[in-house]
Order: structure tokens, then sequence, then C-alpha cells
């Protein structure tokens, strides 16, 4: 209000001014330049206190950021997810189980058919829960989540290689998710021309160049 009541004496004083009689050009210029002098000023104290609120409306969210994130890590979970506990991290046992199993048969299995080990920093990758933003238990999540989908994708790689070795036929119906040997795998021919290929595909110099 203060702002807008200067404003207004200022122009009321100017047209006071402006009604007098016989008024000069250099009169008529220094009251030009008192009115841009006023509106300049007018419109720098609505700046200053645009910035002023805009700054306290960002600190009023960040604030009620952080009391949600600090409920968050109070209380991380409705009940849905509490219920859910039990099941979702009991699958860290049969993956545990799955993966010592796995490597045994890919460690001892791949050495004696000469199939190229499957190298595992390519496939368990953890860098998700380094991000700040992330609350612990969400760091938690992200580091399991992690282990077991990279778990899959490293089992998927070693099922492919084995089944290129044993069995590299395709399938007669059409597979859009397959994994990364397949597309090298046989389309049904007669059996001289399925036993040629099927000996090429147990070279995996393809695979030891790219390695």
């Amino acid at each position: 209000m203060s702002i807008t009541k200067n404003l207004a004496g200022q122009l009321k004083k100017i047209q006071a001014e402006l009604t007098i009689p016989h008024i000069s050009l250099l009169d008529l210029e220094k009251l030009s330049l008192e009115t841009k002098k006023a509106f300049d000023e007018a419109i720098k104290r609505l700046e200053i206190k645009r910035d002023f609120l805009k700054k306290a409306d960002i600190r009023r969210d960040h604030l009620k950021l952080w009391k949600h994130k600090g409920k968050q890590v109070i209380l991380p979970i409705n009940w849905r997810y509490l219920l859910s506990v039990p099941f979702i991290y009991g699958m860290i046992i049969p993956a545990i189980v799955w993966h010592i199993g796995l490597e045994i048969y890919h460690q001892v299995c791949f050495r004696f058919y000469g199939i190229p080990l499957v190298k595992p920093r390519e496939y368990f990758i953890y860098d998700r829960q380094l991000l700040s933003y992330l609350n612990p238990w969400e760091k938690v999540n992200c580091y399991y989540c992690s282990y077991v989908n990279n778990l899959i994708r490293y089992s998927s790689e070693i099922g492919g290689r084995t089944e290129r070795y044993w069995c590299p036929i395709k399938y007669v119906r059409r597979v859009d998710k397959a994994h990364s040997q397949y597309s090298q795998f046989i389309d049904i021919k007669d059996e001289k021309t399925l036993r040629q290929e099927w000996n090429k595909l147990r070279d995996f110099s393809d695979i030891d160049s790219k390695e």
C-alpha cells in the first residue's frame, strides 16, 4: 500500500504542476524525469517485494519437503508395504542359494565345455544407492533390487550360452524377449544342415573376440 500511496502522491504533484499556465519546456522535462523516477522506484520496490515473497515460498516448500522426508524415514511405508516385507525380502534366501548353485555350475561346466565364462562385473552394477537424495530405506531397497535383477540378467546370459551349446534351435513360435544368444540359433532345417551349423555355434570365438 505504501508503494501505491507514494506513487499516487508523486502523480498528483506532477498533475498540479501541469495545470500551471505557461509552463516552460525545461519544467516539462523536469516533470518527465520526476515521473520516470517515481515509476522506476515503484517498480524496483515491487520487484524487491516479489523476490522476497518468492524466497519465502521456496523456503516454505523446502521446509515441507524436509518434514515429509523426515516422516518417511521414521514411517517410510504404509501397512501394505509392511505386510509384504516378509515376502519380498524373503526372496533373498532363494536368490543367494540360486546364485551359489549357478556359480558352481558356471565355473565347472563352462570350463569342461569350452564356453567362455560370463564376467560378473558386466552384470552386477551397483550405483543407484549412491544418490544423495535417497533416504537410507530407499538406498537399501535399491541395493537389494539391483542385486536380484542383476542376478537374473547374469543367469540369463549363462543360460543363453548353455542353450547355444546344447540346443541352439529356434522355436517354431516367435520369441519376442529372448537372451543375447538366441538370434544366432538355427532355424529348423534338415538334420545334415542342422548338425553343421550346430557345430559352428559351439565355436564361441565371436564372444572371445568381444571380450
